[in-house]
């Protein structure tokens, strides 16, 4: 009878993996000055010292159990954090909304702040993009369309070596890992870049090599260029690699510690996402 009265008040959806942990460090501050102010009412109230302290320990046990079986005390935490914690602060806990846009990051010896490269400008002068017929934008163009088609027909299996090759890399240190649908590019402890589906990184590697034939600077390029190149040009795509359509759509990122809106690119086949920014990073 215990474990299911546990069972009942426990919030799988909160607690282990998926704990938010600036959640739980709020709360436990919360239950400590929580049973602190009980200790100090009743100590003020006259009673004995160890009720008082008996009192202010009962709380904090209470409270501590709530928050270990809940993943919170304060009811609505969830929601209030989404809604209300900086970003930065929810990155002390590595909690901060992940970037799924590609390769993001080089080396130790790069800073991506300092590296400035039109993504635009590139892929026109690549003649993989065009002006529109019909409208007043920026379409793939058929021939470029086609060679990068061929490219990703041309990937069997993706591998780290073919990551390193597209964006100039020689180093060992460098592999793949999964998490979920996202893919993943670490160098040691450090992620170097990641990609919210195995379609995209294809996409991508296969990108860089139609380009290569096209953009005679492409090869002099630094990596973080490329990954920002190669991440404007992902939202062109029309067909995914499984041979599906490439289609927009709006979308909720929710997590236990944020919330945001943002617009994707999907395979309408796999479901696998190609492309992902927050719409509060789009250009006004």
């Amino acid at each position: 009878m215990a474990a299911s009265a546990i069972d009942a008040i426990r919030q799988p959806e909160y607690t282990g993996e998926n704990r938010c942990m600036a959640c739980t460090a709020v709360n436990g501050v919360l239950a400590v000055a929580f049973a602190g102010a009980v200790g100090a009412g009743a100590a003020a109230a006259s009673a004995e010292p160890f009720v008082a302290a008996g009192a202010a320990g009962a709380v904090l046990a209470l409270s501590t159990a709530s928050i270990w079986l809940r993943g919170y005390l304060v009811p609505g935490t969830p929601e209030l954090t989404k809604r209300y914690m900086p970003e930065w602060l929810l990155a002390w806990f590595g909690k901060a909304p992940a970037d799924a846009s590609g390769l993001d990051g080089a080396s130790d010896a790069v800073d991506p702040s300092e590296v400035e490269v039109d993504p635009e400008r590139v892929l026109l002068d690549a003649g993989a993009v065009e002006p529109c017929e019909d409208v007043d934008d920026l379409c793939l163009s058929d021939a470029f369309a086609d060679a990068w088609q061929t490219e990703m027909d041309a990937i069997d299996d993706i591998q780290v070596e073919d990551a390193l090759a597209t964006f100039g890399f020689d180093d060992s240190d460098y592999e793949l890992s999964r998490r979920d649908d996202a893919v993943l590019l670490n160098r040691g402890p450090h992620r170097i870049g990641q990609w919210p589906s195995e379609a995209a990184l294809v996409a991508d590697v296969a990108g860089a090599r139609a380009l290569a034939d096209r953009y005679p600077d492409w090869a002099d390029m630094q990596p973080v260029a490329k990954g920002r190149v190669l991440n404007g040009l992902r939202v062109f795509l029309e067909t995914c690699p499984d041979g599906s359509a490439a289609e927009f759509r709006e979308d909720t990122v929710e997590s236990c510690c944020s919330s945001y809106d943002v617009v994707t690119v999907e395979c309408a086949g796999s479901g696998e996402r190609l492309f992902e920014q927050r719409v509060d990073d789009l250009p006004a």
